[in-house]
């Protein structure tokens, strides 16, 4: 089937028919409590039904569980036992809901070099690769203009040195990125998603989020805080919660007649959900008094208390027979037994090879756009290895071929090998960022871990490469290394590979430690453990013996440095000193003491170091970089879980 004739098969059929529900039955979760065995329900026992082309909102004071809830509903904490999540009565696991929904979280993690409709393209290309791309500008505008953000669509996110569009914005780039992957989701789930918004943006945001769930018959679940009446009443469904438990799920419409009949009506110039947020919220009840604060705690058990007297069919209420009434019996009922529409080809969509590779190469592209436009990412390293070599080539500046020099050609080596190494930490900063992409958009099904530490791999190794012949060119003539383009290439690979090695080693320490500090730090730490064991500060065969047979093997420093010292010194002939009398005295043991020189091949050998392979060697450096790449995955796909 061609794409044209699946796009006009899938225009004429709905994704999501009205009929369809999806049903939370007993979601609880717990975490362990200092001084308490039982520990600490964050949710407690919580139910709630949403159909097609609903919106819910989930309201309550800080510390009501609401974000825990959210998360639980899409499989990104574990409930205790006993929970259930079902769609029209068929029960969900986490895959399946990662398939049919979106999540956007409470923070923005969006790349600050892109521009607004390349955010959102980038997303929809990752999620169906086969649009073309008049379909994605398409898609892009409609969910642009939806949103408000037609008027900053060319605008840069923005980063910590070049100011871009506003918090607000923001907020809705990101729910963007998740809206744009329509029909395919189903499900939507929005956390905070109204922050940093005004009032007028706020309702504008929601009630571009309906028009698309009526649209496309979505289900919409989201959390708000405070929000007013014109945003609130966008919302069909209301969902009320205080230390993690349900105190009103009902219409939104439906609240403020539940508070009269409480005896609690609402005033004139306030919002229902305002008036109940006031009886919830205890957070401020100690500050007012003792008797303020039982009063305040009295109101929020006497709220939940009159809901279930009110509802005596919820599932909280059991049978005498402890058997389930109200969602549960009602979605496991055959009249609930209506079934999604699955498109029969999921236009835009490959098989996974095909996926794997469409996503290596999007994510390749948007990766090397980051890089190229991100002066943090690679600019600031290639101006600090033009400047360490404009150093070298200052200071160690034309060594010649005396033997008082051989030390000095020794430290150079030493010095490119592990300073650029070192300066390979300059990355953590634009990897830390992208790691946060990379999980909001795995977490949403957007791609795999696989194609991101491909796309990284292919995108680092050509800018790591730029950099290290800008440091070769600056100094290798000028300090007057080994003559001739042979030994120039030589110097130019191994300290590629190196670097390469290097910048493997640190994105697996921030893949660790998302915390820029400490990824620093333990960056410095390794690199300066691996300069003390890889045999120059103490010749190797002086390591104490457990240091010499473990970690020297795995220092890719110490394999770096004695091929660059093997590709300079071979072939080369160093003048000795002569004394007043006429004796000849050379800084290393010479075979050759009547010329009164000291060959480099005689220094390769005293160092221990002649008879190393090229070949081997650069082996083992790929392999330490391939193993470090692989720890990368493991490491990516650790943190996400």
């Amino acid at each position: 089937m061609s794409m044209s004739s699946t796009a006009e098969t899938e225009k004429e059929k709905p994704v999501n028919p009205s009929g369809s529900t999806l049903s939370f039955h007993h979601l609880s979760y717990q975490v362990d409590s200092k001084g308490s065995k039982a520990g600490k329900l964050l949710v407690d026992d919580v139910s709630v039904t949403v159909k097609a082309g609903e919106l819910l909102a989930i309201m309550g004071p800080s510390g009501a569980g609401k974000s825990t809830l959210l998360d639980l509903m899409a499989f990104r904490k574990t409930a205790l036992d006993g929970a259930a999540v079902s769609l029209n009565g068929e029960k969900l696991d986490a895959k399946r809901m990662q398939q049919m929904s979106t999540f956007v979280e409470q923070e923005d993690a969006l790349l600050g070099v892109l521009t607004v409709r390349e955010s959102v393209s980038y997303a929809l290309r990752l999620h169906l690769p086969l649009l073309s791309r008049r379909e994605v500008a398409s898609r892009v505008d409609r969910v642009l203009a939806a949103l408000g953000l037609h008027s900053c669509a060319h605008q840069r996110i923005g980063t910590p040195i070049s100011r871009g569009i506003s918090g607000g914005q923001k907020r809705r780039v990101t729910a963007a990125c998740a809206m744009v992957t329509f029909p395919y989701v189903r499900v939507l789930l929005l956390d905070e998603v109204t922050s940093g918004l005004d009032s007028t943006s706020a309702r504008e945001v929601i009630s571009a989020i309906r028009t698309l769930a009526v649209s496309e018959g979505m289900i919409v679940i989201a959390t708000i805080h405070q929000p007013s009446l014109e945003t609130l009443s966008q919302f069909t469904n209301l969902l009320l919660m205080a230390g993690g438990q349900t105190c009103f799920n009902g219409r939104v419409g439906e609240l403020e007649d539940f508070l009269a009949r409480w005896g609690r009506p609402v005033g004139r110039f306030t919002t229902p959900s305002d008036h109940a947020m006031n009886f919830l919220n205890e957070d401020f009840a100690e500050t007012t008094g003792l008797e303020d604060a039982r009063s305040s705690s009295a109101d929020a058990r006497a709220f939940r208390q009159f809901y279930l007297s009110t509802n005596p069919s919820l599932p909280e209420f059991r049978g005498a027979d402890g058997s389930q009434s109200g969602l549960s019996a009602w979605s496991s009922s055959p009249e609930s037994q209506t079934e999604i529409a699955e498109p029969e080809v999921e236009y835009g969509k490959a098989g996974p090879l095909g996926t794997l590779f469409w996503n290596t190469m999007v994510l390749s592209e948007r990766t090397a756009v980051n890089y190229v436009r991100n002066l943090l990412a690679y600019g600031v390293r290639a101006g600090m290895y033009a400047g360490m070599g404009l150093m070298l080539a200052t200071i160690w500046i034309r060594l010649g071929t005396e033997d008082s020099t051989i030390n000095d050609r020794l430290s150079v080596h030493f010095y490119s090998v592990a300073f650029l190494a070192f300066m390979s930490v300059a990355g953590i900063p634009g990897f830390l960022e992208e790691r946060s992409v990379y999980y909001r958009e795995t977490k949403n099904g957007l791609y795999s871990t696989l194609p991101f530490v491909l796309s990284n791999t292919l995108i680092t190794m050509p800018f790591l490469f730029v950099c290290t012949l800008l440091f070769t060119l600056i100094s290798y003539w000028a300090i007057g290394l080994h003559h001739g383009a042979p030994a120039f290439f030589r110097f130019l690979a191994f300290l590629y590979l190196a670097i390469l090695a290097a910048e493997s080693q640190m994105i697996v320490i921030a893949a660790l430690m998302p915390i820029f500090v400490a990824a620093l730090a333990t960056g410095a730490f390794v690199n300066g453990f691996w300069m003390s064991v890889g045999g120059y500060f103490i010749k190797a065969r002086s390591l104490p013996r457990f240091w010499f047979y473990s970690f020297h093997y795995m220092d890719y420093q110490r394999y770096a440095f004695e091929l660059l010292t093997n590709s300079d010194l071979r072939g080369l002939s160093f003048t000795c000193s002569t004394l007043i009398n006429g004796s000849c005295v050379c800084a290393y043991p010479s075979s050759t003491p009547e010329t009164c020189t000291v060959s480099g091949s005689d220094i390769l050998d005293y160092l221990d170091i002649g008879g190393i392979s090229y070949g081997k060697w650069v082996a083992i450096i790929i392999g330490i970089t391939i193993i470090y790449r692989i720890a990368l995955y493991f490491a990516l796909k650790a943190r996400s879980k």
